[in-house]
Formats: structure tokens, C-alpha cells, sequence
């Protein structure tokens, strides 16, 4: 009976040192368990935050474009307007052909012509 209860207390001790690792890897898996857990919700507030600031930088630059779409509109209708007036001013090369037939219809004669011309030149 002896022998029977040495066995019986080896048997135990066998099962309590196998239950006691078990329980050890049992607590080694939850531990990295929950630093994996850990990491993960840091890599998803990460990635929340930049998500929001991405999402902020698009719409300042949808609203910047906005504007430079804006003062494109603005500079092509003031150049058609500028276009528009120029077709209105005499051209040199116009100017210098009617001052050319006045010249030729003109009584005065060529020294008081350049005369005046340099008056109007000073």
C-alpha cells in the first residue's frame, strides 16, 4: 500500500507539473496575445490619424484649386477684354502711314514739317 500511495504521489506530481506548464504557456500565449492586440490598435490609430489629415490636406488642395480655377476664369476674361480694346487702338505701323499722307497732302513743306516734329519730339 506503501508502494501504491509513492505511486499515486508521483502520478500527482507528474499531472500538477504538467497542469503548472500548461498554465505557463497558457499565460506566455495570452501575454503575446495581448501585446499583439496592443500593436494592432497603435497601427489602427495611426492609421486613423493620418487618414484624417489626408483627408484634410484634400480638401484644402480641392479648395485651392478651386481658386487657381477661379483666377484662371478671371485672367482669360481679362484677356479677351484687353484683346477686345486692342482691336480698338491704332497700330504703329497705321500711324505712321496716315502721318505719311498727311505729310504728302499737307501744304506745309518738308523743313517746317521737321520742324514741328521736333518741337513735338522736345
Amino acid at each position: 500500500m506503501a508502494a501504491q500511495t509513492e505511486n499515486y504521489q508521483v502520478i500527482l506530481q507528474e499531472l500538477v507539473r504538467r497542469s503548472n506548464e500548461e498554465v505557463r504557456r497558457l499565460r506566455s500565449l495570452e501575454q503575446r496575445m495581448d501585446a499583439i492586440e496592443d500593436k494592432v490598435n497603435i497601427l489602427i490609430q495611426g492609421t486613423s490619424e493620418r487618414t484624417k489629415k489626408t483627408n484634410t490636406k484634400f480638401a484644402e488642395t480641392d479648395v485651392s484649386l478651386r481658386t487657381v480655377e477661379n483666377d484662371i476664369i478671371n485672367i482669360k476674361m481679362a484677356i479677351e477684354k484687353l484683346n477686345k480694346q486692342l482691336v480698338k487702338f491704332v497700330q504703329k505701323r497705321d500711324l505712321k502711314e496716315m502721318e505719311h499722307m498727311i505729310d504728302l497732302i499737307s501744304p506745309v513743306s518738308e523743313e517746317k514739317s521737321e520742324d514741328i516734329r521736333e518741337v513735338r519730339v522736345s
